[in-house]
């Protein structure tokens, strides 16, 4: 059987791209909205994750950096991937999304308002 990692991400931008080693690299910083409604409740709650973009594709992460703005909407496809590095002599863990799909979606009328 063949297995799988692929993540699909929809949010808006929290801050511009950035670029790292010489442009060839970009991380992007991705809100994504969940909400649900309580049971106990049956109050609505809403609760926002960040997730990581990182993108190696030297030519779609030059795009980023110079297109890929704060407030932007994106979609993009990618795999997860854990990592842990040293610290000040402390381990530090992180998981980003290695995207090799980006998106940049148009804004929709609701957003503008």
């Amino acid at each position: 059987m063949r297995s799988t990692n692929l993540v699909i991400i929809r949010g808006h931008v929290g801050a511009d791209a950035k670029g790292f080693d010489k442009g060839s690299v970009a991380k992007i910083s991705v809100a994504t909205n969940r909400i649900w409604t309580d049971r106990q409740t049956g109050e609505k709650k809403e609760a926002t994750d960040w997730v990581t973009l990182t993108v190696l594709n030297e030519k779609t992460a030059k795009w980023a950096i110079g297109n890929v703005k704060k407030g932007d909407a994106v979609y993009a496809e990618g795999r997860i991937a854990d990592n842990r590095y040293q610290q000040g002599g402390e381990t530090k863990y992180s998981t980003d999304i290695i995207v090799n799909v980006l998106d940049r979606l148009a804004p929709r009328a609701s957003d503008d308002e």
